[in-house]
């Protein structure tokens, strides 16, 4: 009994972060923040200088307790879930949620591990060695090869795993019950996954102009 309850609190609180405040975080990221650079790299480093200005001490326990925490906690429930997965198809009646079923569990592995990598290299490497990150920063990332593949499947991922996860958050909490609900509401997040990556692509190919 009380197994059980630990599980539905934890899988709540695994729903919850993923939309507040990773999700939400995501949103503003793409659509808010990095958006500047379509205006010019000098409109994006005015935002960075901008986001430097604050002291660094409440700018990293901001990032610990807001971001970096939420985010070990839903990556790490996160695989126990993938773990606990049944990817032969639980939703046997549902061909396209079937698949969205997969692909969620899929495309968080792959965010975790695009996210790891995408922290150590634009924040971590900023407060230990003191990097900048300027707009000839980001385009030296952008025009690399092998790392703008990565930015273009790890992005998608991200992207995905957010967007989907909005459709089964509603779903885990009861806000959408019947089937029509369901699928619209699947639909609307197919729609926001094309919005916002395709932004997000806007955005990647602005740093290597």
């Amino acid at each position: 009994m009380a197994g059980s309850r630990r599980q539905f609190i934890l899988r709540r609180l695994h729903s919850l972060t993923g939309i507040f405040p990773i999700g939400a975080y995501l949103v503003v990221h793409i659509l808010l923040e990095n958006t500047f650079v379509l205006a010019g790299g000098e409109s994006f480093e005015r935002l960075v200088r901008g986001i430097g200005a604050l002291p660094r001490q409440v700018l990293l326990g901001v990032e610990i307790l807001f971001i970096w925490g939420p985010l070990l906690f839903h990556s790490a429930y996160g695989f126990i879930r993938v773990g606990q997965a049944e990817l032969d198809n639980p939703l046997r009646e549902d061909y396209l949620g079937a698949w969205l079923y997969t692909l969620q569990r899929l495309t968080g592995v792959i965010a975790f591990l695009f996210i790891g990598w995408h922290v150590w290299a634009t924040r971590l490497q900023v407060y230990f060695y003191g990097t900048e990150i300027t707009f000839a920063f980001m385009h030296g990332m952008m025009t690399d090869p092998l790392r703008f593949t990565f930015f273009l499947v790890g992005v998608l991922a991200c992207v995905f795993h957010f967007t989907n996860g909005i459709w089964t958050f509603c779903i885990t909490w009861g806000i959408t019950v019947g089937q029509r609900a369901q699928r619209t509401l699947r639909a609307a997040s197919l729609v926001l996954f094309v919005f916002m990556y395709g932004t997000a692509l806007a955005i990647m190919m602005a740093f290597r102009a």
